[in-house]
């Protein structure tokens, strides 16, 4: 099959993106989803190889999967040169194509060395993006054979898009839950000092308010979050010095 002529198969390519859909149910690995992504464009592109880069805010981009240990090596080349055809698709948020590697020598010259070290003819960057943010690129790679159809372009661009959707709805999904922890965190530290002030002011025979004082004086002259002096009043121990200030609730 020529993917000039025929395209990639329709029913290949719809396998392909039901794996996807099938790693989005449940908890998943955004490892795992991009390994189903970098697989799935071997089988149904006609490609030698694929790999896929991530954005890595403030460092740089991380080798998130590659459908070959080869490829691996060739993305790790390109991520500790700072050269090549996904890094470019990154900058620019665009596709790169690459018909020639031996003509992008003077600009690239440690990845084109190890593309040809692999027989690689022709290479394509698919920035993973959305709403103006680019998170990562997709990178194809080509040996001994004509450029990638039009038709294969399309189902590499909508691969690619599936995948970006897929990891921002899972930094969603951990954002969600990293407030869920911490808002389920507060809310418990208030229950037990809430526990606190009212075993305070039973045992001690003072006021909720002077309790409450109590537990705050005790908490700064220990450098200690009130949360965990609250804990160890209704765990048994001491309860603070009744010398601490009372300054109202």
């Amino acid at each position: 099959m020529t993917d000039e002529q025929h395209g990639a198969d329709p029913v290949a390519v719809a396998q392909v993106f039901v794996d996807l859909a099938a790693t989005l149910v449940g908890p998943y690995a955004v490892p795992d989803l991009a390994q189903r992504l970098v697989d799935g464009c071997v089988e149904v592109l006609d490609v030698w190889a694929a790999g896929l880069l991530l954005a890595d805010p403030g460092s740089t981009p991380k080798v998130l999967a590659a459908s070959t240990h080869q490829a691996e090596l060739l993305e790790l080349v390109q991520v500790r040169s700072g050269q090549g055809p996904c890094l470019e698709a990154m900058r620019r948020d665009e596709l790169v194509v690459v018909d020639d590697v031996p003509a992008r020598q003077e600009d690239w010259p440690d990845w084109v060395a190890g593309a040809q070290a692999l027989g690689i003819d022709r290479a394509y960057g698919i920035p993973l993006h959305h709403e103006g943010e680019t998170i990562g690129a997709l990178n194809l790679f080509r040996r001994d054979a004509g450029p990638l159809g039009a038709g294969g372009l399309a189902v590499a661009r909508s691969l690619a898009d599936m995948a970006t959707l897929a990891i921002l709805q899972h930094r969603a999904m951990d954002e969600a839950t990293t407030v869920a922890v911490q808002l389920q965190r507060a809310l418990d530290s208030r229950v037990v000092i809430e526990q606190a002030k009212g075993v305070l002011a039973e045992r001690e025979g003072v006021s909720v308010g002077d309790a409450f004082a109590r537990l705050r004086a005790q908490a700064r002259a220990g450098s200690r979050p009130i949360s965990a002096v609250a804990h160890d009043v209704v765990a048994g121990a001491a309860a603070p010095s009744t010398s601490a200030g009372a300054d109202g609730a």
